[in-house]
Order: C-alpha cells, then structure tokens, then sequence
C-alpha cells in the first residue's frame, strides 16, 4: 500500500484566475517523430520530442497519447523520457491590467481531462505560477491536481518523488509576497525579501 507523507490542498493567495477560456475552442496541434491514429476509436499515440498546442496550452514529452470522447472533450496522457520531466503550460485569464498569469508544470506522468478541467502531474511532481514571467509561487511534490475550474492545488508527498535533500518526499512549496502596483504603474517597495530554497533545483526540460 502506498502511503502519503501529507495531503495539502493549496488556493491561490491572490484573486484566482481560471485557465484561459479562449482555449478551450482552439484545435489542438500536435508535432512528433512518430504517431499511429484511430479514428473509430478516436484515440492518436505520438512517439518522439511531442509538442502539443491548444491555444495558449502547449506540453511536451517522449510519448502521448491524445483521447477524444463522443461529446468531443479531449484527454491527454504525456510522458517524460526516462530520468527526464513531461512539461505543461497554460496562460490563465488575468485579473489584473497589464498583468500576464500562467501556469507551468513539470513531472514525469501528466495527465490533462478537458472535461473536467483539470491537470494531475504524477511523480516528481512541480508547479510554478508566473506574473509577466517571474515566478511567484512554486509547488512541490510526489503528485499535484491543478483544478483550473476553481484555481486549485491538491498536492501530496511521496517516497517516490525523494532525494537526498528531501529524502521523505514531503510537500514543499514557496509563496511570494505580493507587493501592490501604485496607481502611477511604479513599483512599490517591499521590505519582505524572499530566499530562494536551495533544494529547489531547476527542473531538467527535454
């Protein structure tokens, strides 16, 4: 029996905002060295440097396969070459003027579900919130579910996803302070300063 080191659920310490509704009307694109398709059983596996793109989404990895159901919503399985991570990123819809949001996620399984507008990073499991693309907030773990529906995390540790650093797996995030624009568009000061971890390592990209 597989047992987890914590079970966090994580809301966005800001006003939420929703994956990009725009979306979800966009074909999906898709590049690979190789793929096989059904169209009876409407399901396509792509082999090889996979990129797909929806709009603003776009995700990568060694192997895919694409599922489309009846009501036509769209399931996608990515996974990393060995030793590697799959990648997922999506623009959210902003809540703010001139304010740029997305999501960027890293793990060796993910799975996304249109229908239920959710993304679940399996295994060395890593999510990152970006503003106009500097990272905010970061997340960390044996597997995370991105509910873009209500712009929520549920997070949970695990042996599998341990190193020498963590070597329980545990659930580790940071949160950035949030500093107000002012109404003249100039930065604000901040006295909080954050320190990077040093156990959060870049993640290794294909």
């Amino acid at each position: 029996m597989k047992h987890w080191s914590a079970i966090v659920v994580f809301a966005l310490a800001v006003a939420p905002a929703l994956a990009e509704k725009a979306d979800r009307t966009k074909p999906l694109n898709y590049e690979a060295d190789s793929g096989e398709c059904d169209d009876l059983k409407q399901v396509c596996v792509l082999v090889g440097n996979v990129v797909l793109n929806k709009g603003t989404m776009r995700a990568a990895g060694a192997r895919v396969q694409v599922r489309k159901d009846p009501e036509g919503y769209q399931y996608g399985v990515i996974i990393a070459a060995p030793g590697k991570l799959a990648s997922f990123r999506q623009r959210r819809d902003s809540t703010k003027p001139g304010l740029e949001e997305f999501v960027e996620g890293y793990a060796e399984r993910i799975e996304y579900d249109e229908k239920e507008d959710t993304v679940k990073l399996i295994t060395r499991a890593r999510v990152r919130l970006l503003e106009n693309e500097v990272q905010r907030d970061e997340l960390r773990g044996d597997a995370i579910t991105y509910d873009q529906r209500h712009a929520k995390y549920f997070v949970t540790g695990g042996k599998p996803s341990a190193d020498p650093n963590n070597p329980d797996g545990r659930v580790r995030g940071t949160i950035a302070p949030r500093v107000e624009t002012p109404a003249d568009g100039s930065k604000a000061a901040s006295k909080a300063v954050l320190t990077p971890d040093k156990n959060l390592a870049n993640p290794r990209r294909e």
